[in-house]
């Protein structure tokens, strides 16, 4: 039973509720013990006192929750550089807040199975809730707040409300969302939403939180307009409302109900906030962002950004430089004229330059690296040079979208064409395309593979195997630091010889030379 004061301030909302959402406050309303069970449990999930074994324990009984686990353990954006094999040692590398953030994350995902004519609503709701809780507790982490796994849960459960109208009146969840499009203004939006649903939304969240007997620090988010702190954070209580309330407002308006101005002011204020530099803010907004989606990727739910964070000021992401643009025919600062033609066999091609002058070959590749101001001129000159110089006939190069890693995407190749359908089989998702090129990403060294055929079935992407039909193959992850940055294919044409020990050794040497140069050039060396 609700306590006096809390059935106060129920008995006086009800009255001005819209009547379709009066229910929400009747014992034998549906909605009630399902949202208020998983808070509940999302609360205990998250408890401090939730150890290691315990977690282990939960997640080995259940198989869905282990691979989700071990999903997330395993992308680019949590394990760069090694895979994990089991629940205890995903358990220890990802730390007890985000696989505690996991458990709670599943267990309101499992809620949906109750609601199967609202699942679109409720799905969107809950993907940009989590994305909004790794912000949260990203940031959080970068300022050492004491615990950033509150940060987490406080921003998952901020949309309670919400969740509650769209299960009780998807109609009313959908206007109210129309207007948010419209209506920008915080004091216009209350207005608004106190016209559309009897209160404001927030005061309709702070009923529900007192209800169901949710934490004083999650309550007292519902206690003013919604509004992020301005300036600098001078307090605990401001940082905790500045980080949670803040990482929702930017992660709200980037996708999809604010401007590319709305996102910049979103973005000034929480980096006002926190006081973080330029550089490491910017360095977090990707990071948070990648493993946002991957959570909500393990957990069958998407959210797509309008706005990427990685957006530059002309509007192009750093990966889409012109000097990166698909084409099998010039290369970055390659001439039309010069560009490679497709492969043909012949037995009377001349030696390949590193074999013929290799000291002469590797002087110019190094002294080529030297003026190079950008990693996309870089990239080009390497591929090229293993095309031209090292005499691999099909040179393909893939780049990790910085801000879901888990998205692979064809930039360059050459000794091809036409290029689009083997930019098109390079691309896709790690996880579940490309499986065998994410296990090469967690590699440092070049790979040399004798016979592709040799790879398990479902390892490769069919459409790749189908465009590229490869015999043998070097491929080589590419990285700035720990981080991987994307891979190189090379091979031969179908009706070539395979490769051997001396064209890998040929890969080696230009291949070093690069990933020097990269992290000079990024400012790691």
């Amino acid at each position: 039973m609700p306590s006096a004061t809390e059935s106060a301030l129920i008995d006086s909302i009800r009255p001005r509720l819209h009547p379709r959402l009066k229910p929400l406050f009747d014992e034998s309303s549906r909605c009630l013990p399902i949202l208020q069970s998983t808070c509940q449990q999302i609360l205990n999930d998250t408890d401090q006192q939730f150890t290691p074994d315990n977690l282990v324990q939960v997640i080995s009984r259940d198989h869905g929750l282990t691979c989700k686990v071990l999903q997330v353990a395993n992308s680019i954006a949590y394990s760069p550089q090694q895979t994990i094999g089991g629940i205890p040692h995903a358990v220890s590398w990802l730390g007890l807040d985000t696989v505690r953030a996991l458990v709670a994350a599943a267990h309101l995902v499992e809620q949906l199975q109750h609601w199967p004519a609202r699942q679109q609503e409720l799905r969107t709701l809950i993907a940009k809730s989590l994305v909004s809780a790794t912000y949260a507790n990203e940031f959080g982490t970068a300022i050492s707040y004491p615990q950033p796994g509150q940060l987490f849960t406080s921003a998952l459960l901020y949309a309670i409300g919400d969740l509650a109208v769209a299960y009780q009146d998807p109609d009313l969840f959908e206007a109210l969302q129309a207007m948010y499009r419209k209506v920008k203004h915080q004091a216009d939006r209350v207005s608004q939403e106190t016209k559309l649903i009897g209160v404001p939304r927030l005061t309709l969240a702070r009923a529900l939180a007192r209800l169901w007997k949710l934490p004083d620090n999650l309550v007292h988010l519902f206690d003013s307009t919604g509004e992020s702190p301005t300036g600098r954070w001078q307090s605990a209580s401001q940082t905790y409302r500045g980080l949670v309330v803040g990482s929702i407002h930017l992660v709200d308006v980037m996708t999809g109900s604010g401007s590319a101005a709305a996102v910049e002011e979103a973005k000034r204020a929480l980096q006002l906030g926190s006081g973080l530099s330029s550089g490491r803010f910017t360095d977090l907004m990707t990071q948070a962002m990648d493993r946002g989606l991957q959570l909500t990727r393990s957990m069958g739910l998407v959210v797509d950004p309008v706005h990427d964070p990685l957006m530059s000021s002309n509007g192009k992401s750093p990966a889409e430089s012109p000097a990166l643009r698909s084409s099998a025919k010039t290369a970055p600062g390659e001439d039309q004229a010069t560009a490679p033609q497709r492969v043909s066999p012949t037995h009377d091609a001349p030696p390949v330059p590193i074999r013929s002058n290799p000291l002469e070959t590797l002087q110019a590749f190094q002294d080529s690296l030297q003026g190079v101001k950008d990693l996309n001129s870089l990239l080009g000159i390497f591929i090229r040079s293993l095309h031209r110089d090292a005499g691999l006939g099909r040179v393909g190069l893939a780049l990790l979208n910085p801000s879901d890693s888990d998205r692979l995407v064809g930039k360059l190749t050459l000794g091809v064409e036409p290029p689009a359908p083997y930019l098109s089989s390079l691309s896709g998702s790690l996880s579940r395309e490309h499986p065998f090129f994410l296990s090469m990403l967690k590699r440092v060294d070049p790979l040399l593979v004798p016979s592709v055929s040799d790879q398990p079935a479902g390892a490769m992407k069919q459409d790749f195997l189908d465009v590229w039909r490869p015999t043998s193959a070097i491929l080589a992850p590419l990285r700035v630091g720990v981080r991987p940055i994307g891979l190189v294919y090379c091979d031969q044409a179908p009706d070539h010889p395979p490769l051997h020990a001396q064209d890998y050794q040929a890969f080696q040497f230009f291949f070093f030379q690069t990933t020097l140069a990269m992290n000079r050039l990024a400012g790691v060396l």
